[in-house]
């Protein structure tokens, strides 16, 4: 998606309220007419990920504020999405088991 000097991104980090200084966004990836961008706030260190689409009505934008960084981004854009059986199974092992899910979950991996 090539954007021209009149389209504006997510100009303001939603902590601090400094501008973003967008010459160090970094894309993750595009698909059809998105494209996905990694920012980074050089006053506080926030990210966000703005997913940006041309639709029929425009441009449409998304902004998601993160802990991720941009390594994590870009591996977890690459990997497939989770089916709605998986998420339930997920929200029914931590609804039942809660202490031993989050035993599994923070287990450090060797």
């Amino acid at each position: 998606m090539v954007f021209d000097d009149n389209v504006q991104l997510v100009t303001r980090c939603p902590f601090c309220s400094a501008e973003y200084d967008l010459d160090g966004a970094q894309v993750i990836g595009e698909e059809n007419d998105a494209t996905m961008v990694y920012i980074t706030c050089s006053e506080c260190a926030s990210s966000i990920i703005a997913i940006v689409a041309m639709s029929g009505l425009g441009i449409v934008s998304l902004g998601l504020v993160t802990d991720m960084t941009v390594e994590d981004t870009k591996r977890f854009n690459k990997e497939k999405a989770l089916t709605g059986d998986e998420l339930l199974e997920v929200y029914e092992l931590l609804e039942k088991q809660k202490h031993k899910a989050l035993k599994q979950l923070t287990k450090s991996q060797k």
